[in-house]
């Protein structure tokens, strides 16, 4: 499950716990639904990143006033990392909707792809 899906489902719950329906499980982006939310949240994730950005952006401008320096720090949120499977699958010629496909027929036989840092 991708950090999107994972966000999604926990969306989910929580509305359908709020309104005492029956939980959701599992996210699958197969049905227009869920494909709907996890676009809506792709969408939402990278519009934080773009005011991020800018908000880091002017912190390097000398004529800033510490007080909106301060303001301005609240909206900085780390870059993400980027996906080592999906730079692998793009040496490999594949588009990054692999690594998604990929990891869901991984789950769907209950494997896991675990990552380890070079020492």
């Amino acid at each position: 499950m991708t950090d999107i899906e994972a966000k999604a489902l926990a969306l989910a719950i929580e509305v359908n716990t709020e309104r005492n329906m029956g939980l959701y499980r599992s996210i699958n982006r197969k049905f227009v639904d869920n494909e709907a939310l996890c676009r809506a949240i792709e969408k939402h994730e990278a519009y934080k990143q773009e005011v991020s950005d800018v908000a880091a952006m002017m912190l390097t401008e000398p004529s800033i006033k510490p007080s909106v320096q301060w303001a301005l720090t609240k909206f900085i949120i780390p870059k993400p990392k980027p996906d080592p499977l999906v730079e692998v699958l793009h040496k490999l010629g594949w588009d990054k909707d692999t690594a998604a496909d990929l990891r869901a027929a991984l789950e769907a036989r209950g494997l896991t792809i675990i990552t380890k840092e070079k020492d």
